[in-house]
């Protein structure tokens, strides 16, 4: 956990209650009720409330917070109130940890709002785009929880005034990105990466938008690499079509023949020819396709090593075992740039960086 994020965690674990009057004695006491959960990009903060300003349920990268508010009425007694944020796979991000509320004794509250927030912009929380969503617990218990959606928003230098080519009808794109895999180490930055050649594609490469295949984490297995490879695709693609293929994840070859292997999310190396997608046939089915031109990136190695390096993505087998083989093109129309050649380990830059697409 970075400084800045403790630095975050320490401001925003300070939950605020508002009243719109002071406590007031209970002579008969009323039923507490909770409103629904309210996402926004910021509040407003008065002496005596608090209101969301620009509520939604959609963010980006250049957003600072995601705020989250609970209205209650008619609250009173003592009570402990959590808030956790998970990540699109699941994993529990960052959690508010109980935090007591209370209400002096035989008095309550006829409107009091609490909220908290996760923090956006240049934190950690933006390599992990997708459907977020935030739970509140009340004494314990989940009373709420609100899914949102986070989209990584990157600097692209604008066209020129009067040069807005317009895209080229015929063109398609595939975008595989493979951050955390079912069976395997993460592969770090491989979506937020993805995300940024879609807009490479869309803004200057001028592939339409609507045929740009995106295959994203989960979506990524196998049998969907396949079907969009062997049947969609060329269902689609004409003679004039350049089709653009990227793939950002986990690489390994076999470990009996050398050849090398994509490794989709559901892939396992131990039987990398059951669930891995061979190099050669990704090849051979762009040949097959008989489009104008293709061109592959591979942001991936195959040297059977994890992301950094730091451990096998097989057990027990050490580098020097492994032969990865070369894989010729097949066609002259196939055009591939891989991020390391055969025996070689891709890894990730870990400082941040600003990516610009110049047109």
């Amino acid at each position: 956990m970075t400084i800045q994020k403790k630095t975050c965690l320490f401001i925003i674990a300070t939950i605020l209650v508002f009243s719109c009057s002071s406590p007031k004695k209970i002579l008969k006491k009323p039923p507490v009720k909770l409103h629904e959960l309210t996402l926004s990009k910021g509040i407003s903060k008065q002496s005596d409330s608090a209101k969301p300003l620009s509520p939604t349920s959609n963010f980006t990268s250049q957003d600072t917070e995601v705020f989250a508010l609970m209205r209650f009425e008619n609250l009173s007694g003592s009570h402990r109130i959590k808030w956790d944020w998970h990540k699109p796979n699941g994993d529990l991000y960052i959690s508010s940890s109980d935090y007591p509320l209370s209400v002096t004794r035989g008095k309550y509250l006829k409107n009091a709002t609490v909220w908290h927030s996760l923090v956006l912009k240049g934190d950690d929380a933006v390599d992990y785009p997708g459907t977020w969503k935030v739970k509140l617990y009340l004494d314990g218990e989940q009373v709420d929880a609100k899914a949102f959606n986070l989209t990584v928003r990157t600097s692209l230098v604008a066209l020129p005034a009067g040069r807005a080519p317009r895209p080229f009808p015929a063109d398609w794109g595939l975008i595989i990105g493979i951050q955390d895999y079912a069976h395997l180490p993460s592969v770090n930055y491989a979506e937020k990466d993805a995300l940024i050649m879609r807009e490479y594609y869309r803004r200057i490469l001028r592939v339409p938008e609507e045929n740009i295949i995106m295959l994203i984490g989960a979506d990524a297995t196998r049998a969907r690499i396949q079907g969009y490879l062997e049947k969609y695709i060329p269902a689609n693609v004409e003679s004039n079509t350049t089709l653009y293929v990227y793939f950002a994840g986990h690489g390994a070859p076999g470990i009996d023949t050398g050849d090398p292997y994509l490794i989709p999310y559901d892939g396992d190396t131990r039987f990398i020819e059951q669930t891995g997608y061979k190099l050669r046939k990704l090849y051979q089915d762009l040949k097959n396709m008989k489009v104008q031109q293709s061109y592959v990136f591979l942001d991936s190695c195959f040297s059977g090593t994890a992301s950094r390096a730091a451990e096998m993505l097989t057990e027990g087998i050490r580098p020097a075992l492994l032969n990865v083989k070369d894989v010729e093109l097949l066609d002259d129309s196939i055009v591939a740039l891989s991020a390391s050649s055969k025996g070689q380990t891709s890894i990730a830059y870990p400082a941040p960086c600003v990516r610009k697409v110049v047109a």
